[in-house]
This record gives C-alpha cells, structure tokens and sequence, in this order.
C-alpha cells in the first residue's frame, strides 16, 4: 500500500506473544504521535503522582537516569527519522514519561540532585534526550529538528556558563 506502513503489533494472547500486523498511514502515525504528545503535556503533571501508601524506591540512580534517557532518545530517532515525528513533540512527550517513572517510583528523587519538581525532571530530561539524539541520528533529522537540537543544546550551555560565572 502506498504512503503506509506496515505496523506489528504484538500482544500477549492465552500464554504466548503473537504478532499482528496491521497497514497504516504515515500521516494517521504522525497524527496519532501529535495527539499523544498533546494530552500528555495536559495529563502528565497529574498521572505524576505517587501511588497511593507506595514509599519511593530511593532516589533514582545515575544509571537508571541514563538509561531512561537513552530509551527515550532511541524513541525520539526512531520518530523523527522513520516517522517523521517532530523532535520537539517527541522529546518532550519522552522527557514526560522519564518525569513520571521518577515521581512515581523514585517520589521525585534522583542520586545527588534530591527531591525534583515536576518540571525539573522534564526540563533536565529533555536536555538529556536533546543530546543524546546530537550524537546518534542527528545527521537523519530534518533541519528544523536541527535547529531545535541546536537551540536546546546552546541554551544549556548559555546557563551552564552563566551559573559558572556567579561561582
């Protein structure tokens, strides 16, 4: 089929994974991602709760940080350079979810940092994703996405130096 894509979807069915596939549109993915992205800047703030009487693992390590990251960096490229996805729209979505693991499991705590608000976790997320896609599939981004790696990545160093500066 012209202008789809052949989805696999795979599902756990009476004790055993199985396979579907299903064809669809670049523009319903594109579509369906920019949705996702959009509620998620709406409901995230609010799913980012603890369970309820569930104490928090500890802080969230160094480790787990840079693997949610890159998990969520790996989705970012996977996105833009196959689907077409905006960086923006999916590295925010993904810095959300990161914000919600870390609430949720860790009660907003990662190792040396202490206790986070919400938007310090997605703002510290999206800088970490941001590079991350710098030196992974940043060559097979569009320009626009470019430029907004580019912004993100100058804007950090901007503050980063300017937090130096008062030392």
């Amino acid at each position: 089929m012209p202008g789809s894509l052949l989805l696999l979807l795979f599902g756990w069915h009476s004790g055993d994974y199985r396979v579907c596939t299903h064809f669809v549109s670049r523009s319903f993915l594109a579509l369906s991602a920019a949705v996702l992205s959009a509620l998620t800047l709406q409901v995230a703030p609010a799913l980012a709760q603890p369970a309820p009487n569930a104490p928090p693992a500890g802080p969230a390590s160094v480790d787990t940080m840079n693997d949610l990251t890159l998990a969520a960096a790996v989705n970012v490229c996977n996105l833009a350079v196959e689907q077409k996805v905006p960086v923006q729209a999916a590295t925010i979505a993904g810095a959300q979810s990161i914000a919600y693991v870390v609430t949720a499991k860790y009660g907003s705590q990662i190792a040396g940092s202490g206790k986070l608000e919400v938007g310090q976790i997605v703002n510290g997320s999206i800088v970490q994703i941001v590079a991350r896609v710098k030196e992974g599939c940043y060559p097979k981004i569009a320009a626009a996405d470019q430029k907004f790696v580019d912004s993100v990545i100058a804007d950090f160093t901007k503050q980063l130096k300017a937090q130096e500066g008062k030392k």
